[in-house]
């Protein structure tokens, strides 16, 4: 491959997740908390990430990637199997062509995550959440079946600002829920029907 193919084949591999960022930002996904949580001058900086160390959390990580892999072939009852919601689009079958659109864009930023990156969970009997380490920190949250079984809630980006600011995820268990009705406030916020 020469050097003019080279670079064409690297700008492909940046192009390809900040159109599909672009794309997503522009149409609002809430189901990934997108909208409020995502800087675009910092995704350089996340879609980096790169390990060759083992997986923290394996099987709440392949829940994830089960999940990716149905978004990546457009397998919709696999995504249900494995979503808390179903957005807007995919849930009305005239509106096929958008739902894939958004799969599409939500598979080609997401393929992008190490698992060894999310180095912590939390979690109690209704939700977890996995994150990497800051400045930019990557969040997923998952809600869970009375069963314990996982269900994906959202992805999220965020910034930490540093001492004195919010934490991109709550560790201190009683500030989790400050309403006090059994749901994070960060899962909460996820929820289409707030």
């Amino acid at each position: 491959m020469g050097p003019h193919k080279k670079s064409m084949a690297a700008v492909k591999r940046l192009l390809i997740p900040f159109l599909a960022i672009g794309v997503v930002l522009g149409v609002g996904y809430k189901g990934f908390g997108w909208e409020n949580n995502f800087k675009s001058e910092s995704i350089s900086n996340f879609l980096n990430l790169a390990s060759t160390a083992p997986v923290p959390h394996p099987e709440t990580w392949q829940v994830f990637e089960n999940y990716l892999a149905f978004l990546g072939t457009h397998n919709l009852a696999g995504m249900r199997s494995l979503s808390h919601q179903i957005s807007p689009a995919c849930s009305d079958p005239s509106r096929e062509a958008e739902c894939f659109a958004l799969m599409d864009n939500v598979y080609e930023i997401s393929r992008s995550l190490e698992p060894s990156d999310f180095k912590y969970l939390e979690e109690d009997d209704r939700q977890a959440i996995m994150h990497t380490d800051g400045p930019i920190v990557a969040i997923l949250f998952f809600t869970k079946e009375a069963d314990g079984a996982l269900k994906i809630l959202g992805l999220s980006f965020c910034r930490e600002s540093g001492e004195g600011t919010s934490p991109c995820v709550e560790k201190n268990p009683s500030l989790r829920d400050l309403d006090n009705n059994g749901w994070w406030d960060s899962v909460e916020s996820l929820f289409y029907d707030n």
